[in-house]
């Protein structure tokens, strides 16, 4: 029987993920992450981070997710249907929704029809105490998915952990999001109905 004084409290590190992720590639874990010190430590500083940000844009992750007001920086031609310049956040990874009905991506820029303008983001966050544990399963299948030819040579492997990702992995806890972002009563298909029955205003952007 194990000694629950023995436990380590439940902090989940970079290190934690990525030793998950050599879990599952049959590799033994690490005690830290030093990119010269051995090849899996190497190979996981050279793709955790990258693997992070592909998974934190795959899904609409709650704790990843920002509501922000932005102000516009420039203005352009009156004549254009979207006159207003935005700055995207520095931590912006992926714009998921804008609160107004003519806008546009332009490289790191919002093009929208009026100013301010609210939109919602996932934010580049890199803190894993604040990651869900769908989201370290998610992250752990994704770096193991890259580690697994440079360590194993097994392309069956790395093929096997990509459908996992794309197929069971990453849907389940796209899905488990999707669900908590609304109140009990406030179910995502009842949110898009209200929408469509709404009285449409192409002047009102809030």
């Amino acid at each position: 029987m194990t000694n629950e004084s023995t436990l380590q409290p439940d902090t989940p590190s970079a290190l934690d993920i990525c030793n998950a992720a050599l879990s599952k590639i049959g590799e033994a874990p690490l005690d830290a992450l030093i990119a010269n010190e051995s090849t899996a430590s190497r190979l996981c500083v050279l793709h955790y981070h990258p693997a992070r940000r592909e998974t934190l844009c795959m899904a609409r992750w709650t704790f990843a997710t920002v509501q922000i007001t932005l102000d516009s920086v420039s203005a352009q031609a009156p004549n254009s249907l979207t006159p207003y310049q935005f700055t995207l956040p520095k931590d912006c990874l992926r714009v998921l929704d804008v609160e107004c009905t003519e806008w546009k991506m332009q490289g790191r820029r919002i093009l929208a029809s009026r100013a301010p303008l609210r939109m919602s983001y996932i934010a580049d966050i890199e803190d894993a105490e604040q990651f869900d544990p769908l989201f370290m399963d998610a992250l752990a299948t994704r770096l193991a998915e890259k580690l697994a030819m440079p360590m194993t040579g097994n392309q069956s492997l790395r093929q096997n952990l990509h459908q996992e990702f794309h197929k069971i992995i990453l849907p389940q806890a796209a899905t488990v999001n999707a669900v908590q972002s609304f109140s009990n009563d406030s179910h995502p298909l009842l949110d898009l109905l209200r929408k469509m029955r709404a009285p449409h205003n192409p002047e009102d952007c809030e």
